[in-house]
């Protein structure tokens, strides 16, 4: 008898994962000049499980513009991918920033003349810094390179209500800023 609940705390244990999963909010302040130039304070979304994470979006935090976020293949930059523009950099999860909304704003603001973007990630951590690699193709659209390196400090995470979801944004009358 004390097996078979044994068994059952294990299958309930192991059923658990997708159930984990959790929509988080963390807001970053820039860590340098060129970051604060750039980019500003920014927030970014994503879902959080067992064993992994998934960025959803970007969010200027002093102003009403999102741009969404789609998982990319590194095959996408390239046949060698990552390697090298970042070198053994561990900003290795990447994601095509989605041009619709203020997302083609998002890629005018951090890779000027781009139409395409991707940004290259480390995990997200509470309490910890991070570091974001911004990619777009050269001005001949050949090849990709990197548009720039944002640094940031991490700053807070957002108090999600019950219902774990994060209302829609708010229509932006202006785009992401340029500081």
């Amino acid at each position: 008898m004390r097996h078979q609940w044994l068994i059952v705390a294990v299958m309930a244990a192991l059923a658990r994962p997708a159930a984990a999963d959790a929509l988080r909010l963390y807001s970053y302040d820039p860590n340098n000049e060129e970051t604060r130039a750039a980019a500003g304070p920014l927030t970014f979304e994503f879902r959080q499980g067992l064993f992994h994470i998934t960025m959803i979006s970007v969010r200027a935090t002093e102003a009403k513009a999102t741009a969404y976020l789609k998982p990319a293949a590194e095959r996408d930059l390239g046949p060698d991918g990552l390697r090298p523009l970042i070198g053994d950099a561990p900003q290795r999860d990447l994601y095509q920033v989605q041009p619709d909304q203020e997302g083609s704003a998002l890629i005018a603001a951090f890779c000027p003349g781009a139409r395409r973007a991707w940004m290259a990630f480390g995990k997200p951590r509470l309490g910890r810094d991070l570091r974001v690699f911004v990619l777009g193709p050269t001005p001949q659209g050949a090849t990709v390179h990197v548009c720039r390196t944002f640094d940031f400090g991490f700053h807070g995470a957002w108090q999600l209500p019950p219902t774990n979801k994060v209302p829609p944004p708010i229509a932006s009358e202006s785009p992401f800023p340029r500081y």
